[in-house]
């Protein structure tokens, strides 16, 4: 990656507002998520069937972000190249997002609540690679893991307010309207104060393609989708693949865990459906209160390293979970492996990206990051639910374990993504490891 001048300040506003883009995509998909599953059993009466479907966004999002991730790292415009595919994305997915909402399941066909459901799900998948590459744009590598941390709390955030929306609103159908408002209102918010042309990456890959003029055109150079896909094969080290599959594992476990938590806290620890998701609230919290300081630990002691005390956390904590299954008990290790899941979640995306060999791939490795992630979201359910039949209901946590600790052992075998460092911040990197192993 080209070295930028690290006295360059990070600017908390600047990644709220580029944070705008993650917060339309993660309040609308939480709406969705807790919604539309409803519609669905309305008309199939078979949790096999809306499992089956609710998973369709993300095999669509497998198939497309990459290549729109791709794409997006070869456009060229005066409005640079992601912003384009927010204007055109985000109000058409608002549109059948609201489209959704007005479907009644006890009086519209099925076939019409598929059609908007497919249409929103494509172009979700059309624009969301974008939405997270703006972020490794804009902000330069040794800053990356707290702007990653400020873009996850304003998608917290809008985690949270689709939880509650239909409930303060009263109405679910109104919920989905008010939703498709805000995600039109944060593209405005977005044009109005995210300008591309600013961006430190996309005045490099400008620079460079005017220095070289007409060789560039001549050779056409554009980073293509297959072949990132084989350089990261053909790596010596394989530190980029080993991290890939240590995202796998570890999301197989996070998501394997969430969807199926619900059903372990009514037959386990015998709580009611509305008591059940609280506890997952308490890990969002935990996740949000933390989100910021794991992006400034893994500035001072490296991403890595921050990553495996997060593995450690989240390990230990379902480990006792599992030994110990009370509510209490378990409330407390959920906002403590909701700590360790900050420190792992802040720091997988920027690891990926400065493993990316120049600039002009910043949206195809972030389309690869959000392969493997979608992947492990339709792997986990599966994976972590056939552990549980097999050992019982009551093994959840530990079948969740299992993957963190796939995860944990892969992460050794990645020696890069780290920021290169001066003499200077070496030294006050190895201080503030020194300071952390003594407290």
């Amino acid at each position: 990656m080209t070295k930028i001048s690290d006295d360059e300040k990070f600017k908390i506003s600047l990644a709220f507002f580029i944070g705008c883009g993650l917060f339309t995509t993660q309040i609308a998909w939480s709406l969705y998520n807790t919604q539309v599953n409803q519609m669905l059993f309305v008309y199939l009466g078979s949790f096999a069937l809306v499992g089956a479907l609710m998973a369709l966004d993300n095999i669509v999002g497998i198939a497309i972000q990459p290549i729109m991730g791709n794409v997006s790292d070869n456009t060229r415009t005066k409005y640079g190249r992601r912003i384009p595919y927010l204007i055109v994305g985000i109000p058409i997915s608002a549109i059948f997002f609201a489209l959704l909402g007005s479907i009644n399941p006890y009086s519209d066909p099925f076939w019409l609540l598929m059609l908007w459901l497919v249409f929103f799900v494509s172009i979700m998948a059309f624009y969301r690679s974008q939405t997270l590459s703006l972020l490794g744009d804009f902000i330069v590598p040794i800053h990356r893991s707290k702007g990653n941390a400020i873009v996850n709390i304003m998608g917290g955030f809008g985690t949270g307010i689709a939880f509650i929306l239909p409930a303060i609103l009263g109405s679910v159908q109104l919920a989905f309207y008010i939703v498709s408002i805000m995600m039109i209102m944060s593209l405005i918010i977005i044009l109005l104060t995210v300008k591309e042309k600013n961006a430190f990456s996309y005045k490099h890959i400008q620079q460079i393609e005017a220095e070289a003029g007409q060789k560039v055109k001549e050779k056409k150079e554009k980073p293509g989708l297959i072949e990132s896909f084989k350089d990261i094969w053909n790596e010596e080290d394989k530190s980029t693949l080993f991290m890939l599959f240590a995202i796998l594992a570890l999301f197989i476990g996070y998501s394997g865990l969430e969807a199926l938590f619900t059903i372990y806290a009514k037959e386990v620890l015998q709580l009611s459906v509305l008591q059940a998701p609280l506890i997952l609230g308490i890990l969002l919290l935990a996740f949000l209160i933390f989100a910021l300081p794991s992006g400034i630990l893994a500035s001072k002691i490296g991403r890595r390293t921050t990553i495996k005390i997060g593995l450690v956390i989240v390990m230990g904590s379902l480990f006792v979970g599992f030994m110990f299954q009370t509510v209490l008990i378990i409330s407390i290790c959920f906002f403590i492996a909701g700590i360790g899941w900050a420190l792992i979640n802040i720091n997988t995306l920027v690891i990926i990206w400065q493993m990316a060999p120049s600039e002009k791939k910043i949206g195809t490795y972030t389309g690869i990051y959000l392969t493997f992630t979608y992947l492990a979201q339709i792997l986990g359910p599966v994976l972590v639910g056939l552990l549980a039949d097999l050992f019982g209901y009551n093994t959840l946590l530990l079948d969740a374990f299992f993957f963190f600790v796939i995860a944990f052992v892969l992460i050794w075998f990645v020696k890069r993504g780290e920021v290169e460092l001066t003499e200077e911040q070496k030294l006050a990197k190895q201080k503030a490891i020194q300071e952390l192993s003594v407290d």
